[in-house]
């Protein structure tokens, strides 16, 4: 049944008003998995906002209350522009919405790492902090280089020339006057990224079929290096000792903490468990995280796999990890794979729709009960809302302006006024923690500032965690893939539950495509590219949740069938490699290709099979002994092949599997207990391109005594003469024809043995 909210029901679930909370929150997965509580409880909640009398006065009341806000937005100074709003409170309280203050605003972005307290030590200098300190993005203009900063930045931590970006640490009360400088285009707070979350053996094993590939032809990833990117992989060693991780793991870095790449890599140990494993933490600003796929490309990793989604990234194009990504693909041979995102329940797209109070109508006149778009908070509950339009990232003029209403009384809880006058990023973001000890439900409004922007397509992500929802009014999966998942060489992972008994629905929550691309050209990108699944068994190392949910969980099991295919294949390229498991995917939805489940769900053995690696399949040069093979019960027998190549071989004795001979031209199988009854032993030489085969009817017998006996007995004969004996074998086994006869005389003097 669909939850609908009266507004006399509102009236009694709503607490204490909480408190801003700038920056971003990251949906980490040491809570409960967002994505298991939207399928499980919330897909199917809706919400009626007001009745008809009352939706011209709620415009009316969140009219009123950004008067302020939109006053002082009118009157701030050329460097003020430059600052996010966030940015904005933190240098001066009276930016802060009414009721709200700065030490809570600090604490908050404390523990997103995107603050440091006066006196504080730094990490990275191990250096008393003389000032409260901000973690920020500085965009330059073209003319400018990162240096032009550094007499303003307590630390400088990473820098992209390139697209004149610098991340560093600067003090609070030096941020107007680094926007003040000419050559400073930008000043944003660094936004953490989404984690596209959620002895034991991922259930996608079975289900991809890897592990038949392993039985069937012994492939399991030796030779090809497998990275993984994402939070942490902080108690590996626990899961090491099960035996669910290899001790050779390969830490490039992890300094961000957590154990979702624990829990990533399991997958990838259980699913081609001879492959070298690497792993290296997403970073803390989007710069680091392409020396992170860097590091591991020079590490030589084959097949990169992440689960990150920067929400700073632009929507409408190619942003900078994006670029980044495009051109490691164009110039390193690897199978790069993203998790599709999480957000096919929590995303909105569609053309600026005036409510007549220049408010966003976000069912474009058909819903006029429930026009926005809204969320249930609980105590300390926490929703991160971002909102982008499709104007050129740097050259946005059209100011739109993000805000969370309280229902009750329609005061601003949060939100993001950010200037947009010519040369600025169509983004606005905000995220917001209920402080108080009742739940609050919150509607999100979007607002053309003055009614002066020109219409143009708006994109909103909500991003809830710790209890908190989104309803489902107005929400859309279409096109809610962005970022690097959105590049067309990358390999975009949507999700489909392990437990759904036929693999064939999506996950509500798995991002959808097609994506569109506004600039520098109007495109609609086809994705997702392939399904795995999620819901899966991980050992839960460092509290990590476990059944794994996600598209983080169904992205490593592509990337270990990646790994499988070019282990069996090394003279493939990376993009043979992708294109064989586009072509051979479980197809799931509309027939052929689509914009949920993409190819389909990927098949290892498919891939596998329908693989040309450019090599001739095996044969078998000879063999022992003929067949058929006679024997007695409990006697030893060795079967043996000789090959032209060397290749593995799987025997077999009535199709069940006994044995593998790995990398050989000659392989044996011995028997020393053969049982009575005809078996068929096989020996299987295979290799990605063929298989050859030699059987052999075993037939043993229970054996026993055998009476041996003579006709005639006594024979009396001349000189020179021949006389025949017949030899009678009594309870003789089966197949004695084919055992060696010796007669011989007691005395040779007196005759010869003419034949037998």
């Amino acid at each position: 049944m669909k939850n609908k909210l009266s507004i006399r029901e509102l009236c009694m679930v709503f607490g204490v008003v909480a408190i801003l909370l700038a920056g971003f929150t990251s949906a980490v997965s040491a809570s409960p998995p967002e994505d298991e509580g939207d399928k499980n409880n919330y897909e199917n909640s809706h919400i009626k906002s007001l009745n008809k009398d009352d939706i011209g006065m709620s415009s009316v009341h969140k009219a009123k209350s950004i008067i302020q806000t939109r006053d002082a937005k009118s009157n701030l100074t050329d460097a003020q522009k430059k600052l996010s709003t966030d940015l904005l409170q933190l240098t001066d309280s009276a930016f802060l919405p009414h009721g709200q203050d700065r030490e809570t605003l600090e604490m908050q972005m404390t523990r997103l790492r995107q603050f440091r307290p006066a006196n504080s030590v730094s990490p990275a200098t191990d250096g008393r902090v003389v000032g409260d300190m901000v973690y920020v993005y500085v965009y330059l203009n073209p003319f400018a280089e990162t240096q032009a900063i550094e007499p303003y930045a307590w630390e400088v931590t990473n820098r992209d020339e390139e697209n004149h970006l610098a991340v560093a640490w600067v003090k609070v009360s030096d941020l107007e006057t680094l926007a003040s400088l000419e050559a400073v285009r930008t000043v944003l707070s660094v936004m953490p990224p989404i984690f596209n979350t959620g002895s034991v053996t991922t259930e996608g094993d079975a289900i991809h079929r890897t592990c038949d590939v392993r039985t069937n032809y012994s492939e399991s990833g030796a030779g090809v290096k497998v990275g993984i990117i994402s939070d942490g992989v902080d108690h590996w060693t626990a899961a090491r000792n099960s035996g669910d991780l290899p001790s050779d793991l390969t830490v490039l870095s992890n300094n961000v903490g957590g154990d979702e790449g624990t829990a990533m890599l399991e997958i990838v140990h259980d699913m081609v468990p001879d492959a070298d494993l690497y792993f290296h933490d997403r970073g803390d600003d989007i710069v680091a995280f392409n020396s992170a796929i860097d590091d591991l490309v020079d590490a030589g990793c084959n097949v990169i796999c992440d689960d990150i989604g920067w929400i700073c990234e632009p929507f409408f194009e190619d942003g900078i990890i994006a670029s980044h990504l495009t051109s490691v693909l164009a110039s390193d041979d690897i199978v790069y794979v993203s998790s599709a995102g999480n957000a096919g329940n929590k995303h909105y797209q569609g053309d600026y729709y005036n409510d007549s109070y220049q408010f966003h109508d976000f069912s474009r006149g058909t819903e006029p009960e429930y026009k926005y778009l809204y969320v249930s908070i609980p105590s300390n509950g926490r929703v991160t809302v971002v909102l982008q339009w499709n104007d050129e990232f740097g050259s946005s003029g059209n100011n739109y302006d993000l805000y969370l209403y309280n229902m009750q009384d329609w005061s601003i809880l949060a939100g993001s006024t950010y200037v947009q006058d010519g040369n600025d990023n169509p983004i606005e973001a905000f995220s917001y923690t209920n402080t108080g000890s009742g739940t609050v439900t919150a509607e999100i409004d979007v607002r053309n500032y003055f009614g002066h922007a020109e219409t143009k397509t708006l994109e909103v992500f909500v991003y809830p965690n710790n209890g908190a929802f989104a309803y489902i009014n107005n929400i859309d999966p279409v096109d809610s893939i962005f970022g690097h998942a959105a590049v067309p060489g990358a390999i975009a992972a949507g999700a489909i539950d392990a437990s759904d008994p036929g693999n064939d629905e999506i996950e509500p929550f798995s991002s959808q495509g097609p994506v569109t691309i506004t600039y520098p050209s109007q495109v609609s990108r086809p994705k997702p590219d392939l399904c795995g699944v999620d819901g899966v068994a991980v050992t839960g190392a460092g509290g990590f949740p476990t059944p794994f949910f996600g598209t983080s969980a169904a992205a490593p099991h592509i990337a270990a069938i990646a790994a499988q295919m070019w282990g069996a294949c090394p003279s493939k390229t990376g993009d043979e490699i992708r294109d064989a498991l586009y072509d051979t995917a479980i197809d799931r939805g509309s027939a052929g290709y689509d914009t949920v489940y993409g190819n389909g769900m990927a098949d290892a053995l498919a891939a596998f099979e329908g693989l040309d690696c450019g090599i001739d399949p095996p044969n078998i040069i000879s063999f022992t002994p003929p067949s058929p093979v006679y024997d007695n019960a409990s006697s030893s027998r060795t079967f043996g092949i000789v090959v032209n190549q060397a290749v593995n071989v799987n025997w077999y004795i009535d199709g069940t599997h006994v044995q593998t001979d790995t990398g050989v031209t000659e392989a044996s199988y011995v028997n020393t207990s053969a049982k009575v009854g005809v078996w068929n032993v096989s020996a299987v030489a295979s290799n990605a391109d063929g298989t050859a085969m030699q059987t052999w009817v075993w037939d043993v017998t229970q054996g026993g005594t055998t009476t041996v006996s003579f006709d005639p007995l006594k024979s009396t004969t001349s000189i020179g003469s021949t006389t025949t004996v017949d030899l009678i074998l009594d309870s003789a086994p089966a197949g004695l024809a084919g055992c060696n006869l010796t007669v011989s005389l007691s005395d040779p003097s007196i005759a010869e043995i003419l034949s037998v």
